[in-house]
């Protein structure tokens, strides 16, 4: 195949800051695939997918005023996928030389000849490829230096020590990462797609302490472009809050309560309905909602939308690790459920097309109908009345084939829509059908946790099992 006819170049976004940290550039990744793609015809199979990738960047951490580890990576791999008469081989390489790529290709071929055919394995079809797609901008070289990054950490450090709460407060790391990314993915088919990322992230980790009472918190910002991030000053002031907040904690005792599940915290409930919907747990029926498509599954006031094209979003692709274009569509609409998440062989299996989603779930929001532009934290406390303000797990989760929830908790109690004190040491219960179905409402202090974007979700009714 021959990179100058068939492949096409994504430009993601104006590269203002060079190749950032990154020393190959797009074509030099596509003609990577591109030979390894011609090496695998040649040595008979009948198709091949292949993907090769480089990373780059710098990862600082700081405790005490000090620099604790700084390291500059940098690393590049290609990976291909061969198919023989249904049966398949992987192999992967770190090197793209050529003698290097010739050896992988072998490498897969010789897998696929030992294998027991899949009827569903294979490229995805080959009009449902990303051959014209809408340009995402996701690259934004920063072009950060190690004391660039330094200062930054350094500095959010210094905002979480500088609270002046009479309890003590400790910083166990503040970091600050920057990192490009870069991808060509070719089949053989003809299709020879390339593209750039960036990623720029801070964090912080504190501990509090009263006397023998010690609380850990932590607050973290990522983003494409570096003028997103929150300020140094307010993650490291965050941070500090939030294990401050918990001092002096304590337990509840067993009871049935209204629960108001903060934003940064509701984004698992999201996870666990989209758990639901993947391909595989629809397949094998691991799934309390089999052959979903058209079934109630949440509330009414409720709708989920995936949107693979945010410019600049954390999870936002122009097609898939397959090379199939995703959509933006609603996944879940008015409680229905309106779409899956599947990858070509999932597809194939449910008799189904694929969604776009080898590799993963693109950027989510889950809003309500009932949501007023009011609705911020202090107005759905209010809603919540007297009940439980939940901030925090610290382990467990639900069973995707029945539903049954349980995870150790903590958080605050609320009475009369005001924080009244810290709580620790329960867990809450439920059943994840009934909680999807009962949720009253979605808060309008919308936070986005990864991919997910969702507000403080009001349940009516959880068990609390505690002292």
């Amino acid at each position: 195949m021959s990179v100058s006819a068939s492949s096409h170049t994504t430009r993601t976004a104006p590269i203002a800051g060079g190749d950032g940290y990154l020393l190959q550039s797009e074509r030099d990744l596509a003609q990577a695939v591109a030979y390894a793609i011609e090496r695998s015809a040649a040595m008979g199979a009948s198709e091949a997918i292949a993907m090769v990738s480089e990373q780059g960047g710098i990862t600082l951490t700081v405790a005490g005023g000090k620099v604790e580890t700084a390291v500059r990576e940098g690393n590049q791999s290609l990976r291909i996928t061969v198919y023989a008469d249904g049966r398949t081989g992987v192999a992967s390489t770190e090197s793209l030389s050529r003698s290097a790529i010739d050896r992988v290709v072998q490498q897969a071929t010789a897998m696929a000849r030992q294998l027991e055919p899949d009827p569903e394995a294979g490229l995805a079809e080959r009009d449902a490829l990303a051959w014209t797609t809408p340009e995402v901008p996701l690259f934004a070289p920063c072009g950060q230096s190690a004391a660039d990054l330094t200062e930054a950490a350094m500095a959010i450090e210094a905002a979480a020590l500088a609270n002046t709460s009479r309890d003590s407060i400790r910083v166990s790391e503040a970091g600050a990462a920057s990192q490009d990314m870069r991808f060509a993915l070719a089949t053989s088919q003809g299709f020879c797609r390339t593209g750039s990322s960036s990623i720029q992230q801070r964090w912080c980790q504190t501990i509090a302490q009263r006397g023998e009472d010690m609380r850990q918190g932590h607050w973290a910002s990522a983003e494409r472009r570096l003028d997103g991030l929150l300020s140094h000053a307010e993650i490291g002031r965050i941070a500090a809050d939030k294990a401050l907040g918990m001092l002096g904690a304590e337990g509840l005792t067993t009871r049935r309560v209204p629960v108001l599940i903060d934003a940064p915290v509701a984004s698992s409930l999201v996870r666990d309905l989209c758990a639901q919907l993947t391909g595989n747990a629809q397949f094998q029926r691991l799934t309390f909602l089999p052959n979903a498509l058209g079934q109630n599954l949440a509330a009414t006031h409720l709708t989920l939308q995936e949107d693979p094209f945010e410019p600049f979003g954390l999870a936002s692709a122009t097609f898939d690790s397959e090379g199939v274009a995703g959509k933006r569509r609603a996944i879940v609409r008015s409680g229905v459920v309106e779409s899956l998440f599947l990858d070509t062989r999932m597809a194939r299996k449910l008799g189904l097309a694929s969604t776009g989603n080898a590799g993963g779930m693109r950027n989510l929001t889950l809003s309500s109908s009932t949501t007023a532009p009011g609705d911020d934290l202090v107005a759905m406390l209010r809603k919540l009345d007297t009940g439980l303000w939940l901030t925090g797990f610290m382990g467990g989760g639900s069973n995707p084939a029945t539903g049954v929830y349980s995870r150790a908790a903590a958080g605050f109690w609320v009475e009369n829509g005001l924080v009244v004190r810290p709580v620790h040491g329960f867990t809450v219960a439920g059943n994840l059908q009934d909680m999807l179905k009962d949720i009253v409402a979605v808060g309008a202090d919308v936070h986005r946790e990864g991919a997910i974007r969702v507000g403080s979700i009001l349940l009516p009714d959880l068990q609390i099992a505690g002292r």
